[in-house]
């Protein structure tokens, strides 16, 4: 069988048009329509990325692959994943964390390139692990993008799977121990070690199940972990892949944890909101076909995911739906209210959308735990702000409204170069990436 036509058969079975995958995919239709006739081929990444939109799993992926004119080394990694019968996907790999260092710095592909003295394409392959910076060049990326020693000594390890740790591990209960401590802030890293930390520890428990050294449970944490993390630090974009890592283990691992379904919440969100065009009608389908699992496994996910159906329905046009949902949302919330102030953020910012802003405004200002706090996530003081916005508008109160105007432009600079989603976009005064400096050349 060919790529096309794998391609073809892998839409096919999902049930979706060639328009519906290629938006997923941030490819042009024309585009994904010559790759499926066998016209043209596509490159490593984006193939990448009509598979991550598709879900594939790892014996597709690898079939995939196969039929791809591909490095001999991508076509050696996709045997050994069936070799090793790893579901889910590659474990991360040193490209992985070459990315995380550039967005940290807040630097483009452009800018990496014009400082290291090569090509925008060169960094992509490097950010993609298809090839691997010399060591004169990875010494000066690592100076440049200022990686900790700890980072310098994962990268050495090439372009494979990361497997550097900050302290010694001797079997899968020292690593899901280090996984848990990471989870809840107990593990004595410095915070900037972060990333890596939950990349390295990813791949070492992606090679010990590899193995049958590990239950694919803790692999399936490591991922669902990482992805929570991410959406905290408002990088939707980038929780996508741990969440499809994650999702594509589900049925696999046992009895569903409470806390694997937050990946479901971090795809809904990114098929929502991310992209140049609003697409909140694919978050509720995906949240609605998870919903029964969610409802028998983790109540207070379900609840979750019902206020986040209801926001989505908001900014579409079936506002009738939007307002049943939001009641029923509400009610199967109310065990949770006295401790998470995002029910009542919820029930604001569907009231909102829906025309009602002095009922949400009323909500706002009941709610003391949505005052505005300096040491809540990022994520956290983006939601908040952007719903106090849209109601100080709705009301007319513009000096409060340019308050948190004011607050979240400063939340915003600290996001690097990660892309604002469309919902804060609509109340967002700024775009860190429109308002990135052009790279300057550095001196030799």
């Amino acid at each position: 069988m060919s790529l096309g036509s794998h391609l073809r058969q892998l839409r096919l079975a999902r049930g979706l048009s060639i328009r519906a995958l290629a938006e997923r995919a941030k490819v042009n239709p024309s585009t994904l329509s010559r790759w499926e006739s066998d016209s043209t081929l596509p490159r490593v990444y984006e193939l990448e990325s009509v598979l991550n939109a598709l879900q594939a799993n790892g014996l597709e992926r690898a079939q995939a692959l196969e039929q791809l004119h591909a490095p001999r080394g991508v076509r050696a990694l996709a045997a050994a994943s069936v070799r090793l019968t790893l579901p889910a996907g590659a474990a991360p790999i040193g490209g992985e964390l070459l990315k995380a260092m550039r967005r940290r710095r807040g630097w483009t592909l452009e800018q990496v390139a014009c400082h290291i003295g090569v090509t925008v394409s060169t960094v992509s392959r490097w950010e993609r692990s298809e090839s691997w910076p010399v060591a004169e060049q990875l010494s000066r990326l690592c100076a440049v993008l200022g990686a900790s020693e700890a980072e310098q000594a994962a990268l050495q390890g090439g372009r494979g799977v990361l497997h550097w740790l900050p302290f010694p591990v001797a079997s899968a209960s020292d690593l899901a121990a280090l996984l848990d401590a990471l989870h809840n802030h107990q593990l004595p890293i410095d915070p900037a070690l972060t990333e890596l930390t939950h990349l390295c520890l990813q791949g070492r428990i992606w090679q010990l199940v590899g193995r049958g050294s590990a239950p694919i449970g803790l692999l399936l944490d490591a991922y669902a972990y990482h992805c929570s993390w991410l959406v905290e630090q408002a990088r939707i974009q980038e929780a996508q892949l741990p969440a499809c890592r994650a999702l594509r283990l589900f049925g696999q691992a046992g009895s569903m944890r409470p806390h694997w379904f937050g990946v479901l919440h971090a795809l809904a969100k990114g098929a929502a909101e991310l992209g140049s065009r609003p697409s909140p009608l694919e978050g509720v389908a995906l949240l609605r076909r998870r919903l029964p699992e969610a409802e028998r496994h983790a109540p207070e996910y379900a609840a979750w995911f019902l206020r986040d159906i209801a926001e989505y329905l908001s900014f579409s046009r079936y506002r009738a739906d939007a307002e049943a949902a939001r009641q029923y949302a509400q009610q199967r919330s109310q065990p949770w209210v006295p401790e998470d102030p995002n029910v009542a953020l919820s029930n604001a910012l569907v009231l909102t959308n829906l025309g009602q802003p002095e009922q949400a405004l009323e909500i706002l200002t009941t709610t003391p735990d949505l005052a505005w706090n300096p040491n809540d996530s990022v994520q956290q003081r983006i939601n908040e702000a952007s719903v106090w916005i849209q109601a100080l508008d709705g009301c007319g109160r513009d000096a409060e409204a340019a308050v948190w105007r004011e607050r979240l432009t400063r939340t915003l600079q600290q996001r690097g170069d990660h892309r604002l989603p469309w919902i804060v976009r609509r109340v967002a005064p700024i775009d860190p990436i429109a308002n990135m400096p052009e790279p300057t050349q550095s001196a030799s």
